[in-house]
């Protein structure tokens, strides 16, 4: 392992905002609102997978409703579905974004009764289009990745009937967990604040814990312990670890010491996201890969840039250039590869959504995130240049 292995993510908790967070458990203002701007007061809650949780139990569908959620996602959505009460209708992706493929809603929107939409890598479904589709039936944003994308100036979380945000360690708001949940509908709203009300609060020992383990954790995904050990734990967290038994769901409110996290970077917010879509737009007009590999934002759409994926063209050009990119010191991932297997192994998937199965098996995430210097920008656009010359000739 390098000292020098570039991370793909930016986990930041450093041991200012440990000792801050810490702090904040013996503040006695104990204000819970969450405002996010240009979208408004949300419901703080303790991740995203409670969140998804809590607002599907909260719309009342009928028991083992089928909820519609694009097979290219976070599992944990699929495992928060079940613990509903619920089960997964897989829809299938749009190469152009990653996001719900518009063909497959319509043809299999009979067969669901609520609908999950992820926008995927801070990119931006058609959500004008899934409402007209969806007609009636509740739409759930799934915008753990899109704080900042937006249509025509809407924000992503303001065309749903519920919205999901996530804070969790490696997102824009690196803050450990925390989620906050939208809803403009007052009967819905207060059922939902209802439910996180009567929710346990998290003891302060527990929250104590928590600080300590969120910053063990950033420090192995960030620079230089990610080089040093960060990636070879994370490597075998993921081939040891059975599928259904990551990320499991907690019942409880948010930790306090997140929420005061959450609230002291959101001012930052807004600069982040410049700074990495400067950075995704450097590897737009120097990557020297064919052009379909990319995902341009449609007129009218803008991308926060959460991630950048390179669309490959097979397993075997992935496995090239991600072995390329690593002996250059250049960490890269294939964000939920292991889905396939096992959303059929637990979830029922049948293998209707080709394309989102060549994504999983092909796609290329390289770092884009606001840590990186102008110098780290131009080696990692050079270094993969010089992997898809090379495999060109492999």
């Amino acid at each position: 392992m390098s000292i020098s292995l570039i991370p793909t993510e930016a986990w930041e908790y450093a041991v200012g905002d440990a000792l801050t967070a810490v702090l904040s458990l013996f503040e006695k203002d104990r204000d819970g609102h969450l405002n996010l701007k240009g979208i408004g007061e949300c419901l703080p809650v303790r991740s995203g997978r409670v969140g998804i949780l809590l607002s599907l139990k909260a719309l009342n569908l009928k028991k083992n409703s089928g909820v519609g959620v694009p097979l290219y996602c976070c599992p944990v959505v699929f495992k928060a579905i079940k613990a509903a009460g619920y089960y997964p209708v897989f829809i299938d992706v749009d190469p152009q974004n990653y996001c719900l493929s518009l063909q497959d809603l319509a043809a299999k929107v009979p067969k669901i009764e609520a609908l999950i939409a992820v926008h995927m890598f801070g990119h931006v479904a058609d959500m004008p289009t899934i409402l007209k589709i969806m007609e009636d039936k509740p739409v759930i944003e799934d915008c753990a990745q899109s704080l900042g994308s937006s249509i025509n100036g809407k924000l992503t979380g303001t065309f749903g009937s519920i919205s999901i945000f996530s804070f969790r360690s490696g997102k824009y708001i690196s803050a450990g967990e925390g989620a906050a949940i939208y809803c403009r509908e007052p009967g819905l709203k207060m059922r939902l604040e209802n439910d996180i009300r009567s929710l346990p609060e998290p003891a302060q020992c527990e929250e104590i814990k928590h600080v300590v383990e969120t910053y063990l954790r950033s420090q192995l995904r960030s620079w230089p312990l990610w080089g040093l050990a960060g990636s070879k734990i994370w490597k075998i967290y993921n081939k040891e670890v059975d599928f259904i038994k990551k990320s499991p769901i907690v019942l409880s409110q948010t930790f306090r010491s997140d929420l005061m996290t959450i609230k002291r970077r959101l001012t930052h917010l807004e600069n982040l996201i410049k700074m990495q879509k400067r950075h995704a737009q450097y590897y737009l007009e120097n990557l020297k890969i064919p052009q379909e590999m990319f995902c341009n934002e449609p007129p009218g759409y803008t991308y926060n840039r959460f991630m950048f994926p390179i669309k490959l063209r097979s397993e075997k050009e992935y496995k090239f250039l991600s072995n390329f990119l690593f002996n250059k010191n250049i960490s890269t991932s294939r964000p939920y590869f292991d889905v396939i297997e096992g959303a059929a192994r637990y979830y029922g998937y049948k293998g209707d959504c080709p394309l989102a199965e060549h994504l999983l098996k092909a796609t290329l995430v390289i770092p884009v995130h606001y840590k990186l210097r102008e110098k780290d920008l131009k080696y990692i656009s050079n270094s993969v240049n010089l992997a898809w010359q090379r495999y060109q000739g492999f």
